[in-house]
């Protein structure tokens, strides 16, 4: 028995409210978080995965594809849709998970799209339509770094499992990797970043990034409105294999066991795949192995 907890004569627990409640923390749960990329006022809903009872929602929010986040699995932070043809920089909003109100609200200099977190909290990075990348640290809300990352749009970016690389893609259909070490290190602040490498065998914009976790961490996932996905080496920055559909990919997701690769496409269609990460003898020869269809969206 846990020694902060005591027992009854007739078998009941008790213990205190303090010690009760941490034991209650430390049982994490899984949320669903959706958010409208159109609508301020749809906001955003929060639901339990495994009751699907209704968490709590935050009423005004639109943020745009890949920008909303979890941050240190406190906080909700979210870039704002920034409408065509207005004036104005962007914005970002940051919510405690208990809260509707925004606990921080900054405004950078211009519209920010994807956004994307180091796992510990410390770094927050942001895209705009220019193509610059920005990276703030945090606790201080103070910008780090920021640099043209690609010559259009940028729609996403991910950290690496262990926060040692930044994965951008553009609408210039371009997936670069960069070091976080060198951007960070405080003795060249006033240098640009160079990144260590540059995909272009997409042939469309990019949808997706997703770098696998556990024992393959080295391995990233791009996906294409090209109607591809790829899967290369974080590490030695080779392809290892790429995979074709019949329509415009639009997202990816992997499954927990990251066993199966899910494919959204643009005509409402969902795609499993096996995810094969072993180096094929031709990797720039494009794959169309079996897969499961998932129908019911339109």
């Amino acid at each position: 028995m846990d020694p902060n907890l005591h027992q009854y004569p007739d078998g009941r627990i008790y213990g205190s409210a303090r010690e009760l409640f941490v034991r209650e923390r430390e049982m994490e749960r899984e949320a669903l978080v959706v958010c409208s990329d159109k609508s301020m006022g749809a906001g955003i809903t929060v639901w339990d995965m495994d009751t699907g009872d209704h968490l709590f929602h935050i009423p005004t929010c639109a943020s745009p594809p890949h920008g909303l986040l979890c941050l240190r699995n406190q906080f909700l932070a979210a870039s704002q849709v920034h409408k065509h043809g207005s004036f104005g920089g962007g914005s970002i909003f940051i919510w405690p998970l208990n809260k509707p109100q925004a606990l921080l609200r900054s405004y950078p200099i211009e519209a920010i799209g994807p956004v994307s977190c180091t796992k510990d909290g410390i770094y927050l990075v942001g895209g705009a339509p220019s193509g610059n990348a920005y990276v703030w640290e945090v606790s201080s809300g103070r910008l780090l770094k920021n640099w043209r990352a690609h010559h259009k749009s940028l729609n996403c970016l991910v950290f690496s499992d262990d926060n040692s690389l930044l994965v951008s893609g553009s609408d210039d259909g371009v997936v670069r990797v960069w070091s976080m070490i060198s951007m960070l290190d405080m003795a060249d602040c006033g240098s640009l970043p160079s990144f260590l490498y540059s995909w272009s065998e997409h042939r469309s914009s990019i949808t997706g990034l997703l770098p696998t976790l556990g024992s393959s961490s080295s391995v990233l996932v791009s996906s294409s409105l090209d109607g591809t996905y790829k899967v290369w080496d974080l590490i030695s920055g080779r392809l290892l294999r790429s995979h074709a559909f019949s329509q415009a990919i639009t997202a990816i997701a992997l499954d927990p066991g990251e066993q199966l690769l899910f494919s959204g496409s643009a005509d409402g269609k969902i795609f499993a795949n096996a995810l094969d990460i072993g180096l094929e003898e031709n990797p720039s020869a494009v794959s169309e192995d079996l897969q499961m269809v998932l129908t019911g969206h339109k």
